[in-house]
């Protein structure tokens, strides 16, 4: 193991740090920094553009450069009211990551959530009106500075989203509590649950004061021509429906509550803190319920799941040039070709007689014909879809396609139809000798989606010899599959980590650990194990452990054997692919959270019972003695 520490980017603690870039605003040639935050006076209105160069992510430096800009405004005797908008596409892309990985220290409360309610109070009792110019995304930290504003007009393209609910804490800065005073309770609960409010649902709504394609002139207009006033609340006009809604709400939770769904209970706390507490007060419990669950582990955990996807997916791969040739079995095509066709692509079906070409196309027509039936699809984009699919019996030199796609019935027959440099994926669930020994006669990739209904994930498997562009190109390629890529080496991993897993489970079992137990950790494919329950064994570690050692051990070897960039792609496999509770981050993610030395330990305790299945790789004595933990591997 010759990897070397990734430490450049982050603080001690491991945690990443978001970094400035260098502007290309000319305005701000001089500075080796752009500003986080550009003011512009517009006659007695200060503009001030917000310009983070991660989509606005509300994080420490933008949320001090805010603050600062916002106080200058209100200091200056010229400015008579203040407009806040955007140098991006988005107002705010999404939450800000400020939870370190997880590990067994623990974590004190993030200072981000009180400084954000800080900004978010300076803007609501601003002596001078504050307006927001909004557009494309605005979420998580961006949405409560905007709710914090006493007007909002919004873009055409705006879209609303408050992510934290899924990632176990509660909304930033407030946003529960001025939510529940603008729409109520109930839509208030809809809309933290995940449900995205685009900007003509959120002018019904009252989220928004209008709409328009001009959002900063109208911004500007409205800023100017407001009065300083104690913000409405509407939302709070029906108690009894408000009260009603929160109690239903609380009924719905499950009993006992189980540890990751804390933040939905703090929540209700929350808002029904809006409706009966004074605004201060209410939005002070806000602050101290959002601070108790940023530090429960089951954060840490979907923090480092969603870095996990980031790191896995960013920046997304972009098609190559060109129609995507395809030569798949009947069945097969019926289920891709329809998606392929759905996201855009142009396809070339490909077929090695007349018969077998006219009766895939018939499949895919199908296909189509029933979606349109399921209403999942019109007629209209039915006909348009078709319209970009082509049938030949063999390729045309003057149209080369940018990307091949066959199965294994197909693949040496459309191989050398290719030119030399275009990619080939082989669409391969379940894997032969014969597939494999095809892939490398073609220089091949091998597609192998998790068998989980329906599939989320796709691994791309590669070679050491594999271009990389190559390897983007069949990454993006199943993306327009609408699954995720994550590109692994050699072989799978997924399908050895599931094994693993297995193997855990039957000797459990044989040992005489019931099928109920087994059940209880959820941490395996349903139907494993005895069914009946039968005498506890005496084991060095619970049942729950020695599972999730099992498929630690197991990454461990994939480590050190290459199979995958970093180990947090094999957290979202089996997240993504098995089904591997998301809240809990990954196997490797919880085996940060025991520390180095512990997992050591445990593997030697586990392995007593089964040297082969729970034995460590000496990958992690080399760990140990550098210090590392599996994050630091992740960074690098």
């Amino acid at each position: 193991m010759t990897k070397h520490p990734p430490f450049g980017g982050q603080n001690q603690g491991g945690e990443r740090v978001n970094q400035q870039t260098r502007s290309l605003d000319p305005l701000a040639e001089g500075q080796s920094v752009a500003p986080l935050v550009r003011r512009e006076d517009r006659d007695d209105v200060a503009l001030l553009l917000l310009a983070a160069p991660d989509g606005n992510r509300m994080g420490p430096a933008l949320i001090a450069a805010l603050s600062e800009a916002l106080q200058t405004a209100l200091a200056d005797p010229t400015v008579s009211a203040i407009t806040l908008a955007t140098l991006g596409r988005d107002f705010c892309a999404g939450a800000y990551d400020d939870l370190p990985p997880p590990g067994p220290d623990p974590l004190p409360a993030p200072k981000l959530a009180s400084q954000l309610a800080s900004l978010c109070t300076l803007i609501a009792d601003s002596p001078k009106p504050i307006a927001c110019a909004l557009r494309g995304r605005v979420a998580a930290g961006g949405l409560a500075v905007a709710l914090a504003a006493r007007d909002r007009i919004a873009a055409p393209d705006t879209v609303f989203l408050s992510p934290e609910l899924g990632r176990g804490r509660l909304p930033a800065g407030g946003a529960a509590i001025r939510l529940g005073w603008l729409l109520g309770a109930q839509p208030t609960l809809d809309f933290l649950r995940g449900q995205p409010i685009p900007a003509e649902k959120a002018l019904t709504a009252g989220l928004i004061d209008g709409i328009e394609a001009e959002t900063v002139t109208a911004a500007l207009t409205r800023a100017r021509n407001l009065t300083p006033k104690p913000a409405a609340q509407p939302g709070l006009s029906d108690g009894p429906a408000y009260a009603q809604a929160l109690r239903l709400a609380r009924q719905s939770l499950p009993k006992p509550l189980p540890p990751h769904r804390q933040a939905e209970a703090w929540l209700i706390e929350a808002m029904e803190a809006a409706q009966l507490l004074a605004p201060d007060q209410a939005l002070a419990f806000d602050l101290v319920r959002a601070e108790d669950a940023a530090r429960l582990p089951v954060a840490r955990a979907l923090a480092h799941q969603a870095r996990a996807s980031r790191r896995a997916f960013e920046p997304a791969p972009r098609p190559a040039q060109g129609p995507i040739a395809v030569a798949l079995t009947r069945e097969n095509a019926a289920r891709q070709v329809p998606v392929l066709l759905r996201e855009g692509a142009r396809v070339i079906l490909l077929g090695d007689d007349r018969a077998a070409l006219s009766g895939t196309l018939e499949a895919i027509a199908g296909a189509q014909m029933a979606l349109v039936r399921a209403g999942r699809l019109t007629q209209e984009q039915a006909s348009a879809d078709w319209a970009r699919l082509g049938g030949r019996l063999s390729l045309d030199p003057g149209q080369p396609p940018g990307v091949g796609l066959a199965d294994a019935a197909h693949l040496d027959w459309l191989a050398p139809q290719l030119p030399a440099l275009a990619p080939l994926a082989l669409w391969a669930p379940d894997g032969s000798r014969e597939q494999i020994a095809g892939l490398a006669r073609h220089n091949a990739l091998r597609l192998v989606p998790a068998a989980t209904r329906p599939a989320r994930l796709c691994e791309v498997v590669s070679t050491p010899d594999t271009p990389r562009p190559m390897v983007d190109a069949v990454a993006a390629l199943v993306l327009q599959m609408r699954l995720s890529p994550l590109v692994t080496h050699k072989a799978p991993v997924l399908t050895a980590l599931i094994r693993a897993s297995a193997r855990a489970a039957g000797w459990l079992g044989a040992a005489g650990v019931s099928g109920p137990a087994l059940a209880a950790t959820g941490l395996l494919p349903e139907g494993l194990g005895d069914p009946d329950p039968g005498p506890a064994p005496t084991l060095p570690l619970s049942v729950d452990r020695l599972i999730l050692l099992a498929v630690v051990a197991e990454g461990l070897r994939l480590l050190a054997d290459g199979r995958v960039a970093r180990p947090s792609d094999l957290d979202l496999a089996m997240v993504m692919g098995a089904g591997w509770p998301h809240w809990r981050g990954g196997p490797m993610a919880e085996a940060d959270s025991l520390g180095p030395m512990v997992l050591r330990h445990e593997l030697r305790l586990a392995a007593t019972l089964d040297a082969e299945l729970w034995g460590p790789a000496p990958i992690l004595d080399e760990m140990i003695r550098r210090g590392w933990r599996f994050e630091d591997l992740n960074a690098g």
